[in-house]
């Protein structure tokens, strides 16, 4: 079988994140923003060394169980109550984290993994759904039911419980595109691709580029490993990627956002782990 390097999704990131540093800069925003996006970078890469060099989760049960705690995570900023328009962030003091970013990649990686626990595999995908509908959230919500129903169709077990878990995904996407979103797109995030047109049609070229590389590098990983899950998170980047254009959500790694610079490399990480077993 075909190896791939440890750090191929790493490497894959990181022409993203530095072009995202460099477009960050030139559209003039603050120098406590572009501080925030390098420190946020340089601790994402040692989460993925730390987490890639880590021990594998044992049980396709532990992994469900795993996706059910991201999955409810997403609960907090809507219990939190304390915010103006969109409930998405995770307070933290004067700082906010968006949390779907962070624990949807790693969640829908684990779910990828053989379906022997229903009940707590249908809990985590309702709860995510339900959670991301209320926010609310469409594009995440969009991006995480693609990816799920790849995972779906790609089982052949449980036909009923693969049906109505389409449909709580469908219904909730439904619910979150039909709820207006007040927040204005910001230059430097969700206009990041917008922004590097600006700069010139090489700049917008390498920002197209660089943002679907992450995407190839999962495809890849999924085709040597075989790997559902891994195939799935590819989707959800992709689907990330292929809403861009609206500017209703940060363009992964390449916009400003700790949120999905985090989520990226920390699925990373938990992939790259199990590459690595695979190869040894």
């Amino acid at each position: 079988m075909t190896r791939l390097p440890r750090y191929s999704l790493f490497w894959a990131a990181a022409p993203a994140v530095v072009l995202g540093v460099w477009l960050i800069g030139l559209a003039g925003a603050p120098y406590s923003v572009q501080t925030l996006q390098i420190v946020v970078a340089a601790v994402a890469a040692a989460v993925f060394v730390v987490l890639g060099h880590g021990h594998r989760v044992k049980h396709a049960g532990d992994s469900h169980w795993l996706a059910l705690a991201m999955a409810l995570s997403l609960f907090i900023p809507v219990l939190d109550g304390s915010q103006d328009g969109p409930e998405r962030w995770f307070v933290l003091g004067s700082a906010r984290l968006y949390i779907a970013p962070v624990v949807l990649p790693i969640a829908v990686f684990l779910l990828g993994a053989p379906l022997r626990a229903p009940a707590i595999y249908a809990t985590s995908v309702a709860a995510a759904a339900t959670a991301l509908a209320l926010q609310p959230d469409a594009p995440q919500l969009s991006a995480f039911a693609l990816a799920i129903l790849v995972l779906l169709a790609s089982s052949r077990s449980y036909l009923l419980l693969r049906l109505a878990l389409s449909a709580v995904l469908l219904c909730c996407a439904v619910v979150a595109w039909r709820t207006p979103d007040p927040l204005v797109p910001v230059r430097y995030v969700e206009g990041i691709f917008s922004l590097a047109a600006e700069v010139s049609p090489f700049a917008l070229i390498a920002a197209l580029v660089s943002a679907a590389l992450p995407v190839v590098a999962f495809v890849r990983v999924a085709q040597v490993e075989r790997s559902s899950g891994t195939f799935a998170v590819a989707v959800y980047y992709a689907s990330l990627f292929a809403l861009a254009p609206l500017q209703a959500t940060p363009v992964p790694l390449l916009g400003f956002g700790a949120g999905p610079i985090l989520g990226y490399f920390l699925v990373a990480g938990a992939a790259s782990r199990v590459s690595a077993k695979h190869a040894a």
